[in-house]
């Protein structure tokens, strides 16, 4: 596996490249990285901005949002699934291409994929026990020190 440009660390989840193709774990170290190139005018920038950072929201959210949607009766797993095919519209150009047209291209391909498994993922989701108690707990906990 590739490691940052600038820190050396493996890159999960805020992982970002820029257009050589370059790799970094996170904003702080892409920022901190002299010498790479100005992507600001690169034609895919804004929608690979857009969907890493949409990926990024939902793969920190959806397990508590279908944890809400058994405590809440909201959001139903239906409306996370919608809510990804409504993200992901914009984007089915460039799933077509499968990630062939350049370094950002080929980001917004893997982050739609990795998105399609997420709703894959809330489609089969089922409760589990223990970790619907410990979140449920998390919000007693929360509910308590917000009274005090």
């Amino acid at each position: 596996m590739k490691r940052c440009k600038v820190c050396r660390k493996k890159p999960r989840l805020e992982r970002r490249v820029d257009s050589d193709g370059n790799l970094f774990c996170s904003d702080g170290c892409f920022e901190v990285f002299e010498g790479g190139p100005d992507d600001f005018d690169h034609p895919y920038i804004d929608d690979y901005e857009s969907i890493r950072r949409s990926y990024i929201d939902w793969e920190m959210s959806y397990e508590e949002d279908l944890h809400k949607s058994v405590y809440f009766l909201y959001p139903k797993k239906a409306d996370l699934i919608e809510w990804i095919d409504e993200m992901l519209e914009p984007y089915w150009g460039c799933y077509g291409l499968e990630g062939h047209d350049g370094v950002f291209s080929a980001e917004i391909y893997r982050y739609m994929q990795e998105l399609l498994k997420i709703q894959e993922v809330i489609r089969d989701w089922e409760p589990d026990e223990r970790k619907y108690k410990k979140w449920l707990k998390g919000i007693r906990t929360a509910k308590s020190e917000q009274t005090n």
